[in-house]
């Protein structure tokens, strides 16, 4: 299995035929398109991978991941953050897991 970078179908095919990998991890794409596979396997273009202003460390990570919650929230309709936006956001929501963990585990 190979995961990272796979922005197209024609790459995705090209990996598999070449017979160097069995599996194609797409997750981002995935999460750009949810229909990616359907998409795919009828033809249909390519994701449209955005380009951001800045890239402060994380926040790609941080922006995917918001993105990914908002649709499992039904609302990625209304999803317009920047990099800097996603990561303090995420941040701020990870500092509150760890308390809560801290809460409820910590033994020390």
């Amino acid at each position: 299995m190979v995961t990272g970078g796979f922005k197209s179908r024609e790459e995705a095919a090209d990996a598999l035929s070449s017979s160097s990998t069995d599996l194609i991890g797409v997750a981002r794409a995935t999460i750009l398109n949810p229909t990616l596979a359907r998409d795919w396997q009828e033809g249909k273009g390519n994701p449209v991978f955005p380009r951001f202003e800045t890239n402060p460390p994380g926040g790609i990570t941080a922006w995917y991941t918001l993105l990914l919650t908002a649709l499992a929230n039904d609302e990625e309709a209304d999803f317009e953050l920047d990099l800097p936006t996603a990561l303090r956001i995420y941040e701020e929501r990870d500092a509150l897991k760890t308390a809560r963990w801290k809460d409820a585990f910590w033994l020390g």
